[in-house]
């Protein structure tokens, strides 16, 4: 499955940075606790954008962006398994479930739901699973850069 992630030029000059998992061990996310190396990937490039710029306080000086893409084999992405029905709003849920599949290591990918769009996915990547592949890398690093509409630049 071709994946898409979107990240701050300064942490993604190389595949190596980009895909290091180095930003999970200085904080939690919603799907893992801090201390932990993850990666986030989504489905698709928009949804990569939309995750990313949920976490951007608007600004007039904004930092470059690269996006990356990644083709991981689908038969090592696992399913979540059943969340409870209060998921979205129930961080501690996500992590948990994030958590206990970084401990377990039985596969590089795991997808989970995207609460920005329902209907859509987001992938966490284990960088340091046995399975889990640089070589994997297909594109990047592409400069990206927000529609000023929203009032990035």
């Amino acid at each position: 499955m071709r994946l898409h992630r979107i990240t701050a030029e300064v942490y993604g000059k190389t595949a190596s940075q980009a895909f290091s998992g180095q930003g999970g061990l200085f904080g939690m996310g919603r799907w893992h606790s801090g201390g932990r190396p993850i990666v986030y990937s989504s489905q698709h490039e928009s949804l990569a954008a939309l995750e990313t710029l949920v976490h951007l306080q608007r600004s007039e000086c904004i930092q470059p962006f690269v996006r990356w893409e990644i083709e991981v084999p689908d038969h090592l992405i696992a399913g979540c398994g059943t969340l409870p029905d209060d998921w979205k709003t129930n961080p501690a849920a996500t992590r948990a479930c994030g958590d206990a599949w970084l401990a377990g290591r039985k596969s590089p990918a795991m997808r989970v739901p995207s609460v920005n769009v329902e209907t859509e996915f987001n992938f966490l990547l284990n960088p340091i699973h046995p399975d889990f592949k640089l070589g994997w890398v297909v594109a990047g690093p592409i400069a990206f850069a927000f529609d000023l509409r929203l009032g990035m630049r």
